[in-house]
């Protein structure tokens, strides 16, 4: 018995994992509009920003994850750039 501990997901299943949060966030985002809209139905309707904005940070948390493990980085954060201290002038 294993005491409830599951194996640990290897880099493909987290890939692929990845794979699916991108390719929903695609669909999402063409029905999504460009505001927030609200319907007397179904409530809230995320907005494209939103649609983007969660999927974002469910594979920025998968690619920490897999880089946790142990394993190369699943997918490129386009907003993670590098920090600049700038320069002391002489």
């Amino acid at each position: 018995m294993t005491d409830g501990i599951q194996e640990l997901p290897t880099r493909d299943e987290l890939k692929a994992r990845a794979a699916k949060v991108y390719n929903k966030m695609l669909d999402d985002v063409v029905r999504a509009g460009s505001k927030r809209e609200w319907n007397r139905f179904t409530g809230s309707m995320a907005s494209k920003n939103d649609v983007v904005r969660a999927a974002t940070d469910d594979l920025r948390i998968i690619n920490d994850l897999c880089v946790g493990l142990g394993h190369k980085p699943i997918w490129d954060d386009p907003e993670a750039k590098p920090v600049d201290t700038g320069k002391m002038k002489e």
